[in-house]
This record gives C-alpha cells, sequence and structure tokens, in this order.
C-alpha cells in the first residue's frame, strides 16, 4: 500500500535494517569461523564434498523452479481475483485451502506422480504459492480507495489496470510473501527428498544420518545456511531496502 510516510519513519526502519543487516553477518561470519575450526580439526575429513555438493546444488534447482511456477501462480490467481467481484467470496475458501497441512497431501502426490523430480516440484509449488497469494490478495484488498478511483480516472482498466496499477501496489507484498514462500519451499523440498529418498539434500542427509548425527549432515546443514544467507544478501536484502525507499516517498 502507497503511503505518505515521515522522516522519522523512514530513519526507523533504516536503522533496524541495519541491525537486522549486522546481526545476520555476525551469525554467518560465526558458522564461517565454527566450520573453519572444525576442518582445521579435521571434523569433516570423511565428508564426501562432491556428493554434498551434489545434493545441495540439486536442491536448489528444485526450490528455484518451485519458487518460479508458485510465483507466476500465486501473481497470476492474486491479480485475477484480487480486483474481480469475487474477491470476497474466495478470499475463505482460499484461507481454508491454505490451512491444510502440505505433507497430509504428499501421499497424493507420490500416487499421481510417483517418486520423481516432477512430484518434489510440485509438492513445493504448493506450499509455497499461498503466502505470495495471500500477501497480494491483501495489498489489494487494503489498498486506498483513492488509488483505485485514481487509476480508473487515468484511464488504467483492462490489462493497463494490471500493468500499471495492480503490479506495483503489489510488489512489496511479492517480496514478503516470496520470502515467506522461500522459507517454506526449503522444509518442502528437503521433506520431499527425504520422502523419495532419490537424490538432493534430502536424501543426502537421509542416508548420512542413518547412524545419527554425522560429520556429513552438519556439513550439509552449513551449507543450506550458507545458501540461505547469500540468497538473502545478495537478492532479497537489496530489492527489500530498494522497495522501502521507493515506497517510503
Amino acid at each position: 500500500m502507497i503511503r505518505s510516510v515521515s522522516h522519522r519513519e523512514t530513519r526507523a526502519w533504516h536503522r533496524a535494517h541495519r541491525r537486522r543487516s549486522r546481526r545476520a553477518w555476525a551469525i554467518m561470519a560465526a558458522v564461517v569461523l565454527l566450520t573453519t575450526l572444525l576442518v582445521a580439526l579435521g571434523y569433516f575429513s570423511q565428508v564426501g564434498w562432491l556428493a554434498l555438493g551434489d545434493a545441495l546444488l540439486r536442491t536448489t534447482y528444485r526450490l528455484a523452479l518451485s519458487y518460479g511456477l508458485a510465483l507466476f501462480l500465486g501473481v497470476f490467481i492474486a491479480l485475477l481475483v484480487g480486483w474481480s467481484p469475487f474477491a470476497d467470496a474466495l478470499f475463505p475458501v482460499f484461507d481454508i485451502l491454505q490451512n491444510i497441512p502440505s505433507f497430509a497431501l504428499i501421499p497424493l502426490f507420490i500416487y499421481f506422480l510417483g517418486y520423481t523430480d516432477q512430484m518434489i516440484i510440485l509438492f513445493a509449488v504448493s506450499s509455497i504459492v499461498w503466502p505470495i497469494l495471500f500477501a497480494i490478495l491483501t495489498a489489494i484488498k487494503n489498498a486506498h480507495k483513492d488509488l483505485n478511483d485514481a487509476a480508473t480516472v487515468y484511464g488504467a482498466t483492462g490489462f493497463a489496470r494490471v500493468f500499471h496499477y495492480l503490479l506495483p501496489l503489489s510488489y512489496p507484498a511479492i517480496l514478503t510473501g516470496s520470502i515467506v514462500g522461500i522459507a517454506m519451499g526449503w522444509e518442502s523440498v528437503i521433506g520431499a527428498e527425504i520422502i523419495a529418498g532419490t537424490s538432493g539434500f534430502g536424501a543426502f542427509i537421509k542416508s548420512a544420518g542413518e547412524s545419527g548425527v554425522t560429520p556429513a549432515t552438519i556439513a550439509g546443514t552449513f551449507g543450506i545456511l550458507a545458501i540461505v544467507f547469500v540468497v538473502n544478501r545478495l537478492i532479497w536484502a537489496p530489492l527489500i531496502a530498494g522497495s522501502g525507499k521507493r515506497y517510503a516517498e
């Protein structure tokens, strides 16, 4: 939602953002130092690094593809429903659907798709799409009536209304929904890989952890943390900062 924000609020937002950034860097530095120490002590000497790297890449690829599909579906459905007269009626239906535990549906995915990449990816899509969809629907629903009226007065109808009004209005919501969805996506992809047991990080830790917590499982956990941190710092943090500056004006 676009609104006027005071300089005091803007400064407070930037201070909070800097504090979160310093905490994130401190946590990552601690992880790097601990990993370095364990490597120096030979703790990870038995880890199959090539197998671990392959597993992390497969999981990250599946998550990226799942997020792309979920983003398209979430944005498309939200924009289609959000400005239609059926939005208020469909909102409770979507709310019921998103509250169904995702892993309760995995037998259906396995039944129709088997233990395949398609099953893992589509199962993750079913988890990631909801935060994106609801964030956009909420942004559209809570938009000021003046903004809707202004868009209509300036001729924003049909596809022009979608591209010049609804999409810019929904941009901050897409970011926040994406961040929540990605977090849920990691859980869904890794969980599905553990169940499928074919490839990926889930299958790797399932195999490596059969005898309990091992150096391989710890190294894999550090690897996931590193990927999450890099994605947050290089992608989400700049996008959120840019969105905060843009919508604070």
